[in-house]
């Protein structure tokens, strides 16, 4: 029984908040007839998922995360890693290869040191894994666990034995992009105090217009 091989896993481009992350597996045969073939990703806080996304590609899949796409690293648990589960089973069941892409963000990072500040962030393969159904497993390997790599999925509910494939060889990808400059706080706070000053004084200039033009009215009324 062949397992499956990870061919690439890497992420396009490799640079910004915004990125693909592609894993390609060849060497699909399925142990049993009805059985289906998974991609279980372990992310690190950083990394955003949106589920929207995903339902537009009309992906199979469970996440288990942060669903506030708009917090800040530094406001997210960075002990708690995001799970997505994905059902990678190919469309035509002759085919023995599969391309996975993801679409992944960077949530903002911590302000770093210099002009060119930037952080990264570190993306581990997949465990990928066949899950199947009672029905067609006449003979069992041993090599079949009855405990499924994660619990509570509503996709694995019908599946009772799974075939995890070998750990993948392949090293984890990094995703690096910008974060704000903390050398540019005094320009900032200077650039926010004058902008803000500029509309008070706009505001009480056009106050004072629109004030004195009223007076006007009502004394011509007289």
């Amino acid at each position: 029984m062949s397992e499956p091989i990870m061919i690439s896993h890497s992420l396009e481009p490799r640079r910004g908040l915004h990125s693909t992350l592609s894993t390609k597996i060849n060497g699909l045969n399925p142990p049993a007839p009805d059985c289906s073939f998974f991609a279980l990703y372990t992310l690190p806080p950083g990394v955003i998922i949106d589920r929207y996304e995903l339902m537009d590609r009309r992906l199979s899949f469970e996440f288990w995360g942060e669903s506030d796409l708009e917090l800040p690293v530094f406001a997210v648990g960075q002990t708690n890693n995001s799970l997505l589960l994905l059902n990678a089973t190919p469309t035509d069941s002759r085919s023995k290869e599969v391309l996975v892409d993801i679409p992944v963000h960077a949530r903002y990072g911590v302000p770093g040191v210099g002009r060119r500040a930037c952080q990264s962030l570190e993306i581990f393969p997949p465990t990928c894994f066949w899950a199947c159904s009672p029905t067609g497993m006449s003979t069992i390997s041993p090599a079949f666990s009855l405990e499924p790599p994660i619990v509570s999925s509503a996709l694995l509910r019908d599946s009772t034995h799974f075939l995890v494939s070998a750990t993948s060889s392949h090293q984890s990808t990094l995703l690096e992009f910008p974060v704000a400059s903390l050398d540019d706080t005094s320009r900032v706070e200077t650039g926010t105090v004058t902008i803000i000053s500029a509309a008070f004084l706009w505001l009480v200039y056009r106050s004072w217009r629109v004030a004195r033009t009223l007076k006007s009215y009502h004394l011509k009324e007289r």
